[in-house]
């Protein structure tokens, strides 16, 4: 191999189109970056470069990943790249340039950074009337839209039916069922740009139909008295099979109808090869014989490949028009209702910018330059909205409609960047040919730069690419249309001292090539190679990354690994707590219908309950039944108790949200902790947080019955594998997933593992894109693995499609390859022509192999969980003490206002609190009316409009509940706004105001070491505080003139314990003038009762303690006290 190597301290082999990245900001540029080349890095320089050169102002920037995980990532570097730029600017740089990076730093939360979708509903939101969308539009979730799209095709075909559409017959003669089409539908509305051509095709004639039906009576004929009566012991072979349905239909239904016959030829004529079985003939000869005629008639038969083509091109036809239709309807549901799926968002607006020249020149002066990371996997709509942003509208307003394939971006407003080489998504839309005539634009109105620099492998991996994609002609020297061409990486070589290199190894041959075999002795050797590496101290568990084709044999690989002890995660397998899920979906059918006894027997012989059918004939015999609805006290004792448990929480229903339901009975199960202490415990348990996650968000946007809870869980976990990990994102293990999975991510060293392989799917689309007109869709309409009808000229179209996908294949393998950083080894199975890896062979075969360490060894056996009865009974003491210490108090907690009403003596230093509550006049207006006076006040502290102020009272006011009119207002809200203007207008408001510094409400906290515990019932209460109680809390605590009716119940404080003792309050209002503090208290005693002169006293003694506490925490003199009446509009000072 070659040394593709680059020293550091040399010149970068594409610096110069890095250089032209950071300095050419007016000029569209299109940028192939090759695999580890660093393209996010030199996306965000172009980013820096247009802010630091004044280019562009961050809002007018919008760049476009293709994950939110990558959008968040982009997000981050670039602000901490702002960031460095800004410390590192010295006093010698531009001021201006400083400046510059400084205003993007504080504006950074408006600069765009997101998937293609949040950007288009961005747009969308921006204006909606233009394409009749209602603005307060949503998106529809994830989660919900298989749901959402099953459920409107099924209201589709029920309207169908009850309003006859005459569609339905036509779909019946030729032997097509509406169901059948669900999945043409699917695709139909997944490429709401595409036109598919379904035109009809010439009739067969009168007389040519009666030449045909004599013709396949005559072969049915034959065929019939070659089959014995009495099926074989090994079952019919596929002729026979074909022969005994039509011999059925032609003597039961007739073959009179045009469509009857075309049905039993397309039959005969399937593009399946037909095979017998000799021995399973009557004479295995004239089988021989009569398969070859058949053979003949359907391959050379022109009238039957005629009768045969019309037959498939009118059940195309039809099914096209039923799927078409109901996808039309579909849309303009979703656009009635405002409910958005991904494609509309894209196609919308698309719409938007093609039609509306004004939004489109609002949009492209607001997003004037336009990033796009990842481009080779961009839909075509895609990239439709992106060059018609990025270009002006021609002249005439609404009329002028733009076309994106003729119009020129503005300069500078196009940077895209991608790599052709690993374009992996066709089956999301991604074109290989489209990003081929983008290119091909871009030499006309920008540039094409590439990189080619390899920052990420080592030379071994390097050369290894260069030399299997580049002289072996997996990639073409010059690009196709269905493949790009190849360009060498060049390596960047570090300083490492790791160990690096490609190597393989070979499984050994296992019982009929079985495929979980393989991948068993597979994950077996690889599980024992992983953990003698980590012993050895060689590698960490986070070096490693697994890769296999696709997601069948991911748990098996998962399941190795673990019983090693290792620490993984899997991406794609699917391995979630499907038991448990399914066993909590019965239990909610068994709640929502409890008196259904079949699904009451589910759950009772399910995983929660695990009685047998012996215990529950018994429980039946014993004159038992089976109704949730009941308490039960005859039958069988466990049945008796499962039942009752039943019943219970059959009651919790009719009380408790399903949130609340669902997660008391999962807690009292034990659920969380069984899947956890299973295989793969961390994500099964996860899945199940998922789930709870699930029923919350149900319940919290208004639906919190057992029904919509059920339907929202079967959603959310129909639409794909659910993989949810207790830990996402957790670093430091063996990260095992499928290869669509592993783009953009790197390791130290990747196993392409389960060489068995994955056999590719034969294409069910095609979509071909012109320069010219809109893209032409053809499909095939399948029933399990039955061809039920296709495109015309499906067969051409089948075999472009399979060259794109092969193309494919070849990428995803360089995506596989190019993963790693020090270390690639590569699993073969010799006996098998199907493996995924199988291109590499040539190349691997000339290396060493690695073989001599990929021995499968057992695991060492997990240590039993074993414990005696002493030390359980040891273990159960020290866990009660522990607890009991943890009751004691930890602090004293006392009523300042029982303190000071009882004269009790204090040390120096003395603190209060507030002690309104026990006012008798506050009382008689209720603690409420207190605590509203005080929020009143705070909040006109910070001088706001009288509308605002009026608005705030009146929210405390119902807040506290005060009493309201007969029209929902506040009856003391004129009262309460006259009492705060007239502190607002007093002498001491004044004061405040032109003070140096003014708070209100200010809590505050004091330690007091030197206060007497007082042991009567009713002195201080001592108490441990919960370290989580609120403030508000707390402060009721403080202020309540009644016993907190649990402190009795706690453990009392001994005299001679020494406890942290705490005190605490809030000042009313606090300003600092010349000399010092002035601490005031707000009163709101109307002072007409004959107790008030007595109760001033205390006031000026707890205001004394308030301003002790202030000083002790400022360190500041408090040189005046105040008492403020605002019922009486008076004011006490000292």
């Amino acid at each position: 191999m070659t040394d593709s190597g680059e020293k550091k301290g040399t010149e970068l082999a594409d610096s110069s189109a890095r250089s032209r990245i950071k300095e050419d900001l007016e000029t569209n540029l299109l940028v192939e970056a090759g695999a580890g080349s660093g393209k996010t890095t030199e996306l965000i320089e172009r980013m820096v470069a247009l802010v630091s050169e004044g280019e562009a102002l961050v809002n007018e920037i919008a760049a476009v990943t293709f994950t939110r995980k990558a959008a968040t990532e982009l997000r981050d570097r670039f602000q901490g790249r702002l960031e460095c730029l800004t410390r590192d600017e010295g006093s010698d740089s531009k001021e201006i340039v400083r400046e510059r990076l400084v205003s993007a730093l504080d504006d950074i939360d408006q600069v765009f950074i997101g998937t293609i979708h949040s950007f288009c509903a961005r747009l969308l939101r921006e204006h909606p009337l233009e394409v009749g969308l209602d603005p307060t539009f949503e998106q529809i979730p994830a989660d919900e839209r298989v749901r959402f799209e099953s459920d409107f095709w099924d209201r589709y075909l029920e309207r169908l039916v009850r309003e006859a559409d005459p569609i339905l017959n036509e779909l019946s003669n030729v032997n097509l069922n509406p169901s059948h089409i669900r999945d043409l539908f699917r695709e139909v509305v997944k490429h709401p740009d595409v036109v598919f051509p379904h035109d009809t095709v010439e009739t067969i004639s009168v007389a040519e139909m009666a030449d045909l039906r004599h013709k396949l009576e005559d072969i049915v004929e034959t065929g019939w008295e070659l089959i014995d009566e009495k099926e074989p012991k090994m079952g019919w072979d596929s002729l026979q099979k074909i022969i005994r349905n039509l011999h059925y239909t032609h003597e039961v239904a007739g073959w009179d109808e045009p469509s009857t016959l075309l049905d039993a030829l397309s039959k005969l004529c399937s593009p399946t090869e037909i095979n017998i079985v000799q021995n399973r003939w009557r004479d295995p000869g004239l089988a021989v014989e009569f398969r070859d005629r058949v053979r003949e008639f359907a391959d050379k038969n022109e009238l039957a490949k005629r009768g045969a083509e019309f037959q498939n091109a009118h059940r195309y036809q039809l099914a096209m028009r039923i799927a078409i239709r109901g996808a039309q309807e579909f849309a303009d549901y979703r656009r009635r209702i405002g409910r958005l799926d991904y494609q509309d968002l894209l196609g919308l607006s698309a719409e938007l910018l093609r039609r509306s020249a004004d939004a489109r020149h609002q949009l492209g002066d607001k997003y004037r330059r336009i990033l796009v990371d990842e481009f080779q996997d961009t839909d075509p709509l895609q990239t439709e909205i992106l060059f018609l942003l990025a270009s002006e509208p021609g002249v005439g307003g609404e009329a002028a409609e733009g076309d994106w394939r003729r119009d020129d971006p503005r300069p500078g407003a196009l940077f895209l960047v991608g790599d052709p080489k690993q374009s992996i998504y066709r089956f999301r839309r991604a074109d290989i040919n489209l990003y081929s005539f983008v290119k091909d634009r871009f030499a006309d109105f920008g540039s094409v730069l590439t990189l080619t620099m390899n920052f990420r492998s080592r030379p071994p991996i390097t050369d290894f690419v260069n030399e299997l994609f580049g002289k072996g002609s997996l990639f073409p020297g010059e690009g196709s249309e269905e493949q790009a061409s190849f360009q060498p990486l060049n390596t960047w070589v570090s300083d490492s001292s790791a160990a690096d290199g490609v190597y393989w190894y070979e499984i050994g041959h296992q019982p009929r090539n079985n495929r979980k075999l393989i991948a068993e002795e597979d994950a077996a050797r690889l599980a024992t190679w992983i953990n003698s590496r980590l012993t050895a101290g060689e590698r960490v568990p986070g070096d490693f990354m697994i890769l296999t084709r696709d997601t069948k044999q991911l748990s098996v690989y998962a399941h190795a690994l673990e019983e090693w002890g290792l620490p993984v995660q899997v991406t794609g397998a699917g391995v979630s707590a499907e038991k448990e899920l399914q066993e909590l979906q019965v239990l909610l059918e068994c709640m929502i219908d409890p008196g259904n006894p079949i699904k009451v027997v589910a759950v009772l012989v399910g995983l929660f309950f695990g009685i047998d059918y012996e215990q529950m004939l018994q429980h039946q015999e014993d004159g038992g039944h089976f109704d949730v609805m009941e308490v039960h006290s005859i039958g069988h004792p466990m049945v008796i108790e499962a039942l009752n448990k039943l019943n219970s929480w059959w009651r919790a229903t009719a009380t408790s949200p399903a949130d609340i339901f669902i997660s008391g009975v999962i807690s009292e199960l034990g659920i969380l902790p069984y899947a956890a202490a299973g295989e793969l415990g961390a994500l099964r348990a996860g899945t199940l947080v998922y789930a709870l996650e699930i029923v919350q968000a149900t319940t919290l946007a208004g639906d919190a019955s057992l029904p919509g809870v059920l339907r929202a869980l079967r959603s959310a976990f129909a639409v794909t594998r659910v993989e949810a990990p207790l830990e996402p994102g957790r670093s430091g293990v063996i990260r095992l997933m499928n290869l669509h999975q592993a783009k953009g991510l790197e390791a130290d060293v990747v196993v392409l593992a389960d060489p068995a392989g994955a056999r590719s799917r034969k294409p069910k689309l095609h979509v071909r894109r012109d320069e010219d007109g809109p893209a032409s869709g053809y499909l095939k309409v399948m029933r399990g693995s039955r061809t039920l009808a296709t495109a015309p000229d499906w067969d051409d179209n089948e075999e472009t499609e399979k060259r794109f996908q092969e193309a494919e294949e070849v990428r995803l393998l360089y995506v596989a390859v190019t993963r790693a950083k020090s270390e690639l080894l590569v699993a073969r199975y010799p006996h098998n022509e199907q493996s995924p890896w199988l291109k590499l062979d040539p190349l691997l075969t000339k290396l060493d192999p690695e073989g001599q360490l990929m021995t499968a060894d057992e695991p060492e056996p997990r240590a039993e969980l074993s414990l005696k009865k002493e030390v359980i009974e040891r273990d159960r003491k020290a866990t009660t003490d522990r607890l009991s210490r943890s009751a004691k108090p930890s602090f004293e907690y006392r009523s300042v206002t029982r303190i000071v009403e009882k004269d009790e003596v204090i040390s120096e230093e003395s603190v209060a609190t507030r002690p309104d509550e026990d006012d008798p006049v506050e009382i008689s207006r209720g603690f409420s009316w207190g605590s509203v006076v005080h929020g009143a006040l705070a909040a006109a502290a910070v001088d706001p409009p009288p509308e605002l102020l009026r608005t705030i009272c009146r929210d405390l006011l119902r807040e506290y509940q005060r009493p309201l009119d007969d029209l929902g207002e506040p009856i003391e809200l004129t009262e309460l706004l006259q009492a705060v203007e007239a502190v607002r207008a007093s002498e001491l408001w004044t004061r405040a105001q032109e003070a140096d510094k003014m708070m209100v409400e200010v809590p505050f906290a004091v330690q007091h070491k030197g206060i007497q515990a007082v042991g009567d019932s009713e002195g201080s209460k001592s108490r441990k505080k919960p370290a989580s109680r609120s403030l508000t809390a707390r402060q009721i605590d403080i202020f309540s003139t009644t016993e907190d009716p649990k402190m009795g119940n706690e453990p009392s404080v001994e005299e001679e314990e020494t406890l942290l003792r705490v005190i605490e309050g809030v000042v009313d209002l606090a300003f600092r003038e010349d000399g010092g503090w002035v601490i005031a208290d707000y009163k709101t005693d109307l002072g007409t009762d004959p107790d008030f002169s007595s109760r001033i006293k205390t006031y000026r003694k707890q205001v004394d303690l308030y301003a002790d506490a202030w000083a002790r925490l400022t360190g500041d003199p408090v040189k005046e006290r105040i008492l403020f009446f605002t019922a009486q509009d008076r004011m006490e000072s000292w």
